[in-house]
This record gives structure tokens, C-alpha cells and sequence, in this order.
């Protein structure tokens, strides 16, 4: 790993950023990034900022080698007036910031919201049609389409990883559906690590971010590829091992599980 990389994390106080930042503090120069102060920031440098403000974006992005952008309204339910200045204009205003202040990539935090209205029975490739069930799964085709403008227009290295449903995995036991669709902790870390890691010549690319699940809906092959993405769980195998010590466990995959679903 390269321990020089300046990473510039915003959303830093929500639940992903939390997880990464743990994980990657000792990894990576780190510099944190939110509109509230994170609950633990691990001594890392913390700047307050709201996405919707371009200006303390620019300043953000100085220096920067690497954007990590998490901050969103992560609500699959969340309202057009909460999605426009918080998904739809601030993803344009980190990409342009990035581009202005010379940073090398984007790792834009997309969402398995952009394809899951398709039947559970469905394979879906990475390059398969956007086909989001919600709103907030739309305002993250819009980041995708974003990062294709940055990386072929302006030269920015753009990732975008579509994260499923993230949870810790002693959590699995709890879970009674939407296994397909999990993306453990640890292997988080592992996907998102291996999109900083990822050669310098990757100008563009999409992938799907959920762990390695039995019967798997959305294809990571890509991701395993391409960013050398090494998945070491599988939700149907904790939730197994949770279910023999006593704990809640059903095979069930609704689409309900979607309106409980928050990626961020």
C-alpha cells in the first residue's frame, strides 16, 4: 500500500465513512471531510464542509491525490428536494473541485440502487442498463455519468463502485433477506483499497460492490479483474453459521428489503 497517498474522505461521519476510515487510517494519508464532525476521527485531519458549497470543495481538494466521495442522502426513500443539492448538484461539485485542484482519481460511492429493479432471477453484469426502482438510485446514475464526462473530458481517473447493502458480519444473523445484496465490512475495505491501488492508467470504470454470495445476482468479476478486488465473505455462509448458534435467519429475498436499505 502507499502510505504517501493523500485521501480526501467526504461523508466521513456517516456509516461507511466511519468503517473506512478505521480501516484505512493507518494505511493512508487521510483527511476527513464532512458537514458535522465525525463521532471518532481517529486524530485525522477534519474539515467541515457541505458538498453543496463548490468554494470549501475547491479548498478541500488541495493537495489531494485521491477523492473517496461517500456524501450523499443515502435514503432509498429520500425526497427530490434532499437528492437534488445533496446527490445531484454536490456529485458535480466534488468532480469539478477534484478536476480543478489536480487530483488524480474519484472514487465515487454509487449504489446497487442503479440496477436492482431488475428480477432477483436476473444476472446483472456491470454494463448492463442502469435500471434503478427509486429516485436515489437515479441521482446515482447521475454520478456515473458524471465520473464518464470527468475521465473522457478532462482526464480525472474516475471509479465508480456500486455498493450493496453494507453490513458488519456479526450483523448477518439479524438479516432475514437481501443476503445477495450484502457487502461485509471487511470486504469493503478490500474493494475500496483495491480501487486506490488500481493502476494509475484505469481511466473509467464501473463495478459492482457486494461480497462473494452464493448465487450471486450482481456480477463482481470486473471488480475482481480489473481492481484486484479479493472478496473473502459470503452473507449465505455467516448468516449459516449465525443460524446454529440460535440466531434469526430465513432465506427470504423480497424486494421489500429495499425500502430498509441505506448504502450510506
Amino acid at each position: 500500500m502507499g502510505a504517501t497517498k493523500k485521501i480526501l474522505m467526504t461523508g466521513a461521519a456517516g456509516r461507511v465513512g466511519t468503517v473506512l476510515a478505521g480501516h484505512l487510517k493507518d494505511r493512508y494519508d487521510l483527511v476527513l471531510t464532512d458537514i458535522r464532525q465525525p463521532e471518532s476521527s481517529y486524530n485525522l485531519p477534519f474539515i467541515k464542509a457541505d458538498i453543496t458549497d463548490l468554494a470549501a470543495l475547491r479548498s478541500a481538494c488541495e493537495g489531494v491525490d485521491i477523492v473517496l466521495h461517500l456524501a450523499a442522502d443515502p435514503r432509498v426513500d429520500a425526497p427530490w428536494e434532499s437528492l437534488l443539492p445533496n446527490n445531484v448538484i454536490g456529485a458535480y461539485n466534488i468532480f469539478q473541485a477534484a478536476h480543478e485542484a489536480g487530483c488524480r482519481r474519484i472514487i465515487f460511492a454509487s449504489s446497487i440502487n442503479t440496477v436492482s429493479g431488475y428480477p432477483a432471477e436476473v444476472c446483472v453484469s456491470a454494463d448492463a442498463p442502469v435500471r434503478p426502482p427509486n429516485l436515489y438510485g437515479v441521482s446515482k446514475v447521475w454520478g456515473e455519468a458524471l465520473a464518464r464526462f470527468y475521465a473522457d473530458a478532462r482526464g480525472l481517473s474516475c471509479i465508480c463502485l456500486r455498493f450493496g447493502w453494507v453490513k458488519d458480519g456479526a450483523e448477518i444473523g439479524l438479516v432475514n433477506d437481501g443476503l445477495h445484496c450484502v457487502l461485509t465490512h471487511g470486504d469493503l475495505v478490500r474493494l475500496v483499497a483495491a480501487s486506490i491501488e488500481a493502476p494509475a492508467d484505469l481511466r473509467f470504470g464501473v463495478f459492482h460492490g457486494v461480497s462473494n454470495n452464493r448465487g450471486i445476482q450482481f456480477d463482481i468479476s470486473g471488480a475482481c479483474k480489473v481492481l484486484g478486488y479479493t472478496p473473502q465473505d459470503d452473507a449465505f455462509t455467516l448468516a449459516e453459521a449465525a443460524a446454529t448458534r440460535g440466531e434469526r435467519f430465513s432465506w427470504r429475498r423480497p424486494i421489500i428489503w429495499l425500502k430498509r436499505y441505506l448504502s450510506g
